[in-house]
């Protein structure tokens, strides 16, 4: 067991560097396309209602209308926000607002009045 281990770590000590050494990024993969990377500081529009707020956590519930860049139908869904993005609207406003889509979460990066 202790000729397995010290080989597992041996063999990890004179990889490790190589890896770490190597000038591949994760868009220079083989196959890999560098569209089919999300862009992080893309941000998506929509229009929407307001159907619950609670400013204190930053949460939004929006009925809003399809939103095509993401491939989404209308709907109603709970959005994070930041309070101060939050602050000025109420319950029942129409808006217009940027989503800023992270990896499996979306949040709302702007909001206005339409």
């Amino acid at each position: 067991m202790k000729t397995l281990l010290s080989a597992a770590a041996l063999a990890l000590a004179l990889t490790g560097p190589a890896l770490a050494q190597s000038d591949m990024k994760m868009g220079d993969m083989p196959g890999m396309k560098h569209d089919a990377m999300p862009a992080a500081a893309k941000t998506v529009d929509g229009q929407g209602v307001i159907k619950g707020l609670d400013k204190a956590s930053g949460v939004v519930t929006l009925q809003h209308q399809p939103i095509p860049a993401l491939k989404w139908p209308a709907m109603t869904m709970k959005f994070k926000a930041d309070p101060a993005v939050l602050k000025p609207f109420k319950v029942g406003q129409a808006v217009n607002f940027k989503l800023k889509p992270t990896g499996a979460s979306t949040e709302i990066v702007a909001m206005s009045v339409k």
